[in-house]
């Protein structure tokens, strides 16, 4: 059995923790900011990432950190024989994801990319691979979610490009472009752009944006996300067909066809405030403890993260030069 230590627990540790709870894996937390530490419960509890590093009963380390520490701290921790779980982005910029892509050592690092899971999604999948409904003339995704200025105040280190590596795409909608890289069967190219509708005087970051990607099979696929929503919704993936559509949303995978609607799988769906972000977490982190204990034959592993890393920095870098 493998333990591990959640370093991090701002938004997304407790998330991290419930799925480590429900898998009944041991594990103790990591954060300077002894307050959020407290919000763990009775689990063992550091201050100090160095003595995580150094404690030999840790097997895994959860990076769940500020995007800045993401890259160090995994480096660090792979230097010192720990296998990573590492949340989204891989990096902040493509220099810095690019020195943990080149890591070759031998300890495994799964990469949070965990709408992938969803089963909704994992049926999408299935029938665009295999062309049930013959091959998708187009993909669309849309994302209309809400971060407001109480948001941006949680913490220094959000809206600003030194330290989030960008706003919406970077921290939110990372998620539905990686699902239509997924989907359309690998990245090619873009042609996008980015803004700030409403909070331009506070973040120095986008909060909305819009892209034409081009898929490897030569596909164009329409994505829109903003953060300037009122409300919180599930993000929606459709895939065109020419004579039906499949769409994600609403936490089900519909099949729409001559005007009527077939419910062809339906998601776990978390309670409480972040419903709408799916149960994907549990998934990966059961299925990379499994990998990890040999009950399972692969897991999410960071090369998963190229296309859509790739996608992310080339829509920065067309809206920044």
């Amino acid at each position: 059995m493998k333990k591990s230590c959640i370093v991090g627990y701002g938004a997304i540790g407790p998330i991290h923790a419930a799925a480590l709870e429900n898998c009944q894996i041991l594990f103790d937390v990591c954060d300077c900011n002894t307050e959020r530490l407290q919000k763990s419960g009775s689990h063992a509890k550091f201050t100090d990432f160095n003595d995580v590093l150094n404690d030999s009963s840790i097997d895994v380390i959860h990076i769940c950190t500020p995007h800045f520490l993401h890259v160090p701290m995994a480096l660090e921790a792979l230097e010192h024989g720990k296998h990573i779980v590492l949340e989204k982005p891989v990096g902040i910029s493509r220099t810095e994801a690019e020195k943990l892509f080149a890591y070759n050592g031998d300890k495994e690092i799964c990469i949070m990319l965990q709408n992938r899971t969803n089963p909704g999604i994992v049926k999408m999948k299935e029938f665009i691979d295999s062309n049930t409904f013959g091959k998708p003339i187009t993909l669309n995704a849309f994302l209309t979610w809400n971060r407001d200025e109480k948001y941006y105040a949680q913490d220094a280190w959000r809206g600003k490009w030194a330290t989030e590596g960008g706003g919406l795409m970077i921290n939110q909608a990372v998620h539905t472009l990686d699902l239509l890289c997924w989907l359309g069967g690998g990245y090619s190219s873009l042609k996008g752009r980015t803004a700030t509708h409403i909070l331009e005087n506070r973040i120095e970051v986008e909060d909305t944006a819009e892209a034409v990607i081009k898929t490897k099979s030569g596909m164009n696929v329409c994505f829109y996300a903003t953060n300037c929503s009122p409300l919180n919704s599930p993000p929606r993936i459709e895939a065109v067909f020419e004579n039906c559509v499949l769409r994600y949303g609403d936490n089900m995978l519909m099949l729409i066809k001559e005007n009527q609607v077939e419910i062809l799988a339906n998601d776990l769906i978390r309670n409480g405030e972040k419903a709408y972000w799916g149960m994907g977490h549990q998934y990966v982190i059961k299925n990379f403890y499994d990998y990890l204990d040999g009950k399972a034959d692969n897991y999410l592993r960071l090369e998963n993260a190229h296309d859509v890393t790739n996608a992310l920095f080339d829509l920065y870098e067309q809206n920044r030069s």
